[in-house]
């Protein structure tokens, strides 16, 4: 891998349309980086306005939990 400065010199030795055609290609991938992050950001907005909005009728431990460590705890239940 190149240093920096080693590409900064390479670029000296370039024609001014050849330098303007890499800041062209440098501001465009600024540029579609940029978009990138905003989608992500756009994306993860959303599911976190979503969180916690789903509902089910299925009864599980989590939306039950205190029947079933009152049963865990309780003198009667069985022994392995």
């Amino acid at each position: 891998m190149r240093t920096i400065e080693e590409i900064v010199e390479e670029v000296k030795s370039f024609s001014p349309q050849e330098r303007l055609r890499l800041m062209e290609a440098i501001d465009r991938f600024d540029r579609e980086e940029s978009v990138a992050d905003e989608v992500q950001l756009v994306a993860l907005d959303m599911f976190l306005a979503l969180a916690g909005t789903a509902e089910t009728t299925d009864m599980d431990v989590s939306s039950d939990k205190y029947r079933h460590l009152a049963e865990i705890y309780s003198d009667h239940h069985e022994l392995p």
